[in-house]
């Protein structure tokens, strides 16, 4: 009967320790995707943002003091290009918060590995933690490639049409002065 006891206390230890393990393994798992993003998140060079939406304020001044009358072409490009206005803002300000989110996700995630190897959390929760924080990753993954999405956008739309518009404007401003 003790024999019978003393197995049932190994096999619930075993269990245990079992569980524990898989929950360090899984926060590893997700601490090591986190810090993908943040590679990821780090590749980004907002200065081409800046650098391009200041082209564009420099353009759009120059169409409006030059260009009195309007192609069907550089109407379409314009209109393209304009997308750039709100874009480059929209980008900066959800680069910046996707950042933060990123840091206190990667701060969140050391905490919770560090609380499962000293067994601070109940087996019954750690499933519950997991899930939770990887919602939360999956949260931050999607609003990257967002934001991967947008750069993109911003970045082709200024060396598709920058040199256009302002060769066109440049052009209709000599007109002018003439």
């Amino acid at each position: 009967m003790i024999f019978m006891k003393n197995i049932k206390l190994i096999v619930f230890f075993l269990v245990l320790v079992g569980c524990s393990n898989k929950g360090e393994k899984q926060a590893n798992v997700l601490l090591s995707k986190s810090f993908f993003l943040e590679k990821s998140i780090n590749e980004i060079n907002t200065n081409n943002v800046q650098n391009a939406f200041s082209k564009y304020q420099d353009n759009i001044e120059l169409v409006k003091k030059c260009v009195t009358t309007i192609e069907n072409e550089f109407a379409r490009r314009m209109n393209n290009y304009k997308g750039l206005k709100k874009a480059c803002p929209n980008f900066l300000t959800n680069y910046d918060l996707t950042k933060r989110n990123l840091e206190t996700e990667i701060n969140q995630l050391k905490m919770l590995k560090l609380d499962l190897s000293n067994n601070l959390i109940p087996l019954d929760s750690i499933l519950y933690y997991i899930e939770m924080e990887e919602k939360n990753l999956q949260k931050i993954s999607d609003d990257l490639l967002d934001i991967l999405n947008l750069y993109d956008f911003v970045i082709s739309t200024n060396d598709s049409l920058y040199v256009p518009i302002k060769n066109f404007a440049e052009k209709e401003c000599s007109k002018n002065e003439i």
